[in-house]
């Protein structure tokens, strides 16, 4: 069983695989964030709610170019994707979009540096947004400099939308930097708490880090019945990055 399709761009995230009701540019998203696509019709990001005619029609195409770009991410053209992110930049460059929609696609390309500048960008214009936070982090996290990821995570601890996600990706910091001792604390505090995403994927990982696949699939087989496909691509794209998944699959 192979819990999830690995959508990382969503046909919104983020990001990537996206998250609903993140209103950021974020997602997956790989285990990136990324913000939704913008809807037709809505107005551009930083552009006036009034304006010439001329204006109107550039930002309406903007949006057909970055709608459009989204949905070729989302089908791995990273690279006619990037295309139109970056025409959209080029006009708009604080659009929160496409810088979101182009750091996803430099992650998944592996280019950090220009990633990092992409999510740096959205936390200028905006410095609270979370997603971007989270995205930094996991660049470090998929760099496997898992006590550099560590404190972004922590810090978004209690997010109303991404905590939950943080708290278990500095779990799975620590499990795989070698802090057992500290993650064993935080593995008891997920199973004192359950009901929550967490509980079920820190579950499968310690079963997956401790070399017992039927555990942790029956974890995962517990957690996709509950959440989402998107949900579940979250929690789960570390543990497939890193070769667990397809150990624990190839066992049985």
């Amino acid at each position: 069983m192979t819990p999830g399709s690995r959508l990382r761009f969503p046909a919104f995230f983020l990001f990537g695989l996206a998250l609903s009701g993140l209103g950021h540019a974020q997602q997956p998203g790989s285990t990136s964030l990324s913000a939704d696509a913008p809807a037709a019709g809505a107005p551009a990001t930083n552009s006036p709610a009034t304006g010439a005619s001329d204006s109107d029609a550039q930002a309406k195409a903007d949006q057909q170019t970055l709608r459009n770009a989204y949905q070729l991410a989302g089908q791995g053209k990273f690279d006619a994707a990037l295309i139109g992110a970056n025409a959209v930049l080029q006009a708009e460059p604080q659009n929160m979009f496409a810088l979101s929609l182009r750091g996803n696609i430099n992650t998944e390309k592996k280019l950090w540096d220009l990633a990092v500048k992409d999510y740096q960008a959205i936390l200028q214009i905006d410095g609270k947004n979370s997603p971007a936070k989270f995205n930094l982090a996991e660049i470090k996290f998929r760099q496997k400099d898992y006590d550099g990821a560590r404190p972004g995570f922590l810090d978004l601890g209690k997010d109303p939308d991404l905590g939950d996600l943080a708290s278990y990706k500095v779990f799975l910091c620590d499990l795989f930097g070698n802090h057992e001792d500290v993650a064993s604390k935080e593995f008891d505090a997920f199973n004192q708490v359950g009901g929550n995403a967490s509980y079920y994927f820190a579950n499968a990982a310690w079963d997956l880090y401790h070399h017992k696949p039927d555990d942790a699939m029956g974890w995962l087989n517990s957690a996709v019945r509950i959440y989402a496909p998107a949900k579940v691509n979250l929690y789960t794209s570390s543990l497939r990055d890193l070769g667990y998944l397809h150990a624990a699959t190839q066992a049985k």
